[in-house]
């Protein structure tokens, strides 16, 4: 069974830009991979894989001029609009990591990630269409800079970082270990969406917004807890025996 989303890339073809406040960037694939995305179908039924991303660059994007009023959001808003494409270069990052993985653990994991966030995803653009008219998130500058404002979860670098899939994917790809890279990649981005939520989980305005922030929290401090145990175990195993 498959599991499909709508790539940070697909916003930006929308018209949703993410940019980078001053010096900050964003993270893309490079555009022989994105490239090989489109001869996929470029549409979220095309699978993240190794074979279509190349190496990780850094890249800026031209605000598109669709700032909007922001002391009127609501938080629920700021919370779905990160988090949709937070979820969404998580299950890339699984979806490419799958195959490679050689713990079973690991293997258990991304397909739990892209089963479990992929039905958070569709929970969370249907409120976003109930609550404020539309299930796509509005990602510019300023919305961007207001989300760290509500909920300080890193940099602005880091946070574009985290929620860009092809970035993700390509780091992975070109990573020696597998199993090491979906570690090293799904600790700090599980940790910053625990981050998020325990903010939403106290200012979420609608219960049932901060119900599934508390299951984020919940079922991604225990996937931490079982990768920092494997990778305990992967240094062991790597330590050479006096």
């Amino acid at each position: 069974m498959t599991h499909r989303f709508a790539p940070i890339e697909r916003f930006l073809a929308r018209g949703l830009t993410v940019t980078a406040l001053g010096a900050s960037i964003l993270f893309t694939a490079t555009t022989g991979a994105l490239a090989q995305h489109d001869a996929h179908g470029g549409t979220p039924e095309a699978a993240w894989s190794c074979a279509m991303t190349g190496t990780p660059v850094a890249a800026g994007h031209e605000d598109m001029g669709m700032e909007m009023d922001m002391a009127d959001v609501e938080f629920d808003q700021l919370y779905i609009d990160m988090m949709l494409p937070h979820h969404g270069s998580i299950i890339a990052l699984a979806e490419a990591a799958l195959p490679e993985l050689t713990d079973p653990r690991l293997q258990e994991m991304a397909a739990n990630i892209i089963e479990a966030q992929t039905a958070e995803n569709a929970q969370l653009t249907e409120w976003r269409t109930e609550w404020y008219g539309s299930g796509e998130p509005v990602m510019t500058d300023a919305s961007m800079e207001h989300m760290l404002e509500a909920m300080p979860v890193g940099t602005m670098e880091e946070m574009m970082r985290e929620m860009d899939a092809a970035y993700q994917v390509a780091t992975f790809c070109a990573a020696d270990n597998p199993d090491l890279a979906f570690i090293d990649q799904t600790i700090p981005h599980h940790q910053m969406a625990i981050d998020a939520s325990e903010v939403a989980v106290e200012e979420a305005v609608h219960p049932e917004l901060a119900a599934l922030a508390e299951d984020v929290i919940v079922a991604q401090q225990a996937e931490i807890e079982l990768l920092n145990d494997i990778r305990a175990e992967m240094d062991v195993a790597a330590t050479p025996a006096s």
